[in-house]
Order: structure tokens, then sequence, then C-alpha cells
């Protein structure tokens, strides 16, 4: 049975990963058979959703498989620092949002990924509580996961409906505040851990040296939804080839946002249909 930690539900897969592990390797399952086993004990991993979803899980999963052996006997040990750590970030974001009096309840799944340092975060949808997967093996857990958990916490704060397919400038505002809310969970770093993926030692040098560029060619598309627009500034290579445009123009678009006196509470409470032209106004005051 899953874990209740106040208003975060934990559940816990890493037991179901080892289960698949053994049986997996034991029974030399490669390919699809093993892929398919993974998905039955609820191998869940960060892909873009549409029909080649699976086919990337798949080569993730493949991918990763060579490292899994020296993974194994240190996941106990992962899982439990991993639901410690969990239960204080969502404490620390929920102060941070000043969100305490709000009847908040977020589900946390902890899996193991594929060593891609990758998590993501869902509104409430069909019933189900807002939700962050989160793999237990990533290497900067405790800033991803208070990222992740923001998310949770500033979707039910205003009432969030749209998921992977919101407009770009309402991906942007939650990047943007769940980034600066995990800069305040877990101070201390140098601010491009904030907005990198763990280990990239590039991407901040790029964006900073060309934001400009990056800002005027999303700002006519802060509007516009879909899977392919989304897919352009998240996983493709937006405008100047570089990826993840949308996180590096929402970086830019809260420290404006900051300078003018906002506040991350006050931000947090900014309506979704207002999140648009809210960054809009932001990016356009930098130019």
């Amino acid at each position: 049975m899953p874990a209740v930690a106040g208003d975060l539900e934990i559940d816990d897969r890493v037991e179901s990963f080892q289960k698949f592990y053994v049986e997996a390797t034991h029974a030399k399952l490669s390919g699809e058979a093993r892929f398919q086993l993974w998905r039955k004990e609820g191998g869940l991993t960060a892909v873009p959703p549409g029909p080649a979803s699976d086919a990337l899980a798949k080569t993730l999963l493949d991918k990763a498989w060579p490292r899994y052996p020296s993974l194994i006997p240190v996941l106990p040990s992962l899982a439990r620092a991993a639901e410690e750590g969990a239960r204080e970030l969502f404490d620390a974001d929920t102060a941070i949002l000043a969100a305490g009096n709000a009847p908040l309840h977020s589900k946390l799944i902890l899996v193991v990924g594929q060593f891609d340092d990758n998590a993501f975060s869902l509104p409430p949808l069909d019933g189900k509580p807002a939700t962050t997967v989160m793999p237990v093996e990533n290497s900067a857990y405790r800033r991803v996961l208070a990222h992740e958990l923001a998310h949770t916490i500033h979707f039910q704060m205003v009432g969030v409906t749209n998921a992977a397919g919101a407009p770009v400038g309402e991906t942007m505002f939650l990047e943007g505040l769940a980034m600066r809310v995990a800069q305040r969970a877990e101070p201390g770093r140098v601010d491009a851990d904030y907005a990198v993926l763990p280990a990239d030692t590039t991407w901040m040098p790029r964006c900073a040296a060309h934001k400009d560029r990056i800002i005027k060619g999303i700002l006519p598309d802060l509007d516009k939804a879909g899977r392919d627009v989304t897919l352009k500034y998240t996983f493709g290579k937006g405008n100047t080839g570089l990826q993840r445009e949308v996180y590096c123009a929402a970086w830019f678009a809260f420290e404006t946002l900051l300078d003018q006196g906002y506040t991350l509470p006050d931000l947090a409470r900014i309506p979704e249909e207002r999140m648009v032209e809210t960054m809009q106004a932001a990016l356009t005051a930098r130019r």
C-alpha cells in the first residue's frame, strides 16, 4: 500500500523494479519481451506523449540495462533517502509558496529510471491527484524533486487543467515558477543548476549568450498550443538550435518579474488564463 505523509502520498515502485529486474535477468529477456514486462511492473519514464512514446521508452530501457547491475545493491538506501527527502521538500515548497491553508493532496511515484536525470509532473486529471514521477537514481535528486513537487502544489493552488498540450507561454510560466521555488528550497547552488538538466555544463552559457534571440523567437508562439510546438521548445531545437528554449526564456522572464517586486506566492496565484500574458509582458520588458 502507498505510504501517506500528510498531504503527500508516496507510491514506491522500487521493489516492483527489483522484481522486474530479477525476473528479466533469470529469463534472459531482451528487447520487446523485456519492455513489456517492465511496463507490466509499473515502469514509467519521462518521454513526450504520442505514437512514438513507447519506442522511445524502450530505447531508453535498452540503453540503461547494462548499468543496472551496479545500481541494484544501493536501491533500498536510495528509496529510503528519496522518501525522507520528499517529505522535507514538500513542506519546504508549501512554505515558499505560502500554500499552507490550501487543501493539497500531491502524489509522488518513486521509480527506477534510465539514468537520464529526468522527471515529470501532471496536474490533477480524471480523478487522480497532482502527480510527480521521480527516478530515485537522479543525480540531482533533491533540487529536481523540489522543482517537480512545486508543480504539484502550484497546479492545485490555481486549478491548472492543461497538461502536455498547454500553450507555450503557460508552460513557460509553470517551469519558471518551479525553477525559482527549487532555488529557494535548495539554496546555495549556482543559477545554472536550477535551470539545466543535471551534468549539462554547456546549456546555461548557450542560453545566456543567445537569450535575446531566444526571447525574440519564442514571443510570437506564446499563445500557441499542441504537441508539435511543445516539442519544438522542449525536446526540440527551438529557433536557435538549443533544446529547452522555453526553460531559458522562463528563467529570464521570472528574473524580470522578481526584480519588479513580485513574490513567489504572488506569482503562484496568477490564474491559468493569465499566465501567457504575464510571460509576454515579462519578456517584452526585457527587450
